[in-house]
């Protein structure tokens, strides 16, 4: 009686582990590929069957990645304390609207607190110091 299952007995064996031993790693890597093109698929087919809520999530993703690139929060947090602030007056000593005399002529000797820049008829005043606008804007925090 001869065995028709016989594979060479121990050298077919063993040439066997070894020529599994050297293509496992490609197995792994299709049984990898494999797996991954089941969940593309899947992901695809709920996709197709959810695409309202997966364009409203790349839309927020979108507007949050804009907030931080385009600095949107703070651009509007200036914009808003630039209107709410009050403009420089020109204040005239004698009062009245037709007057040409200021307070502040561009010969004055007065000087911003911080910088030292000199002022001329545009300047804030803040606690008794005069400041020149880009100081009393970044006082304020508006920089």
């Amino acid at each position: 009686m001869s065995d028709d299952n016989d594979s060479g007995g121990i050298i077919g064996t063993i040439i066997s582990v070894l020529i599994l031993a050297a293509i496992w790693p490609y197995l792994l890597a299709l049984l990898g590929i494999y797996i991954a093109y089941m969940v593309v698929l899947a992901i695809l087919a709920w996709i197709a069957e959810n695409w309202i809520l997966t364009i409203s999530f790349i839309a927020g993703i979108l507007a949050i990645y804009c907030i931080f690139k385009y600095k949107l929060v703070s651009n509007a947090r200036k914009y808003v304390f630039a209107k709410a602030q009050p403009n420089a007056i020109e204040v005239r000593l004698d009062g009245l609207p037709g007057s040409t005399e200021r307070k502040f002529i561009p010969s004055t000797n007065l000087y911003c607190y911080w910088c030292t820049k000199k002022l001329g008829m545009r300047a804030w005043e803040m606690n008794g110091k005069y400041f020149c606008r880009d100081c009393y804007e970044n006082k304020l925090g508006l920089n």
